[in-house]
């Protein structure tokens, strides 16, 4: 399931960053858009 796969994708960069509690819906379609480029 590519949600899934993003999902994880996003939580593991938001946790190495030490971001996870900093991320809102629009930071992660930011960082989503971002990283289909």
């Amino acid at each position: 399931d590519c949600t899934a796969a993003v999902k994880a994708l996003a939580s593991r960069l938001a946790d190495e960053r030490g971001l996870r509690n900093a991320l809102n819906p629009q930071e992660l379609t930011n960082a989503l858009n971002a990283l289909s480029k």
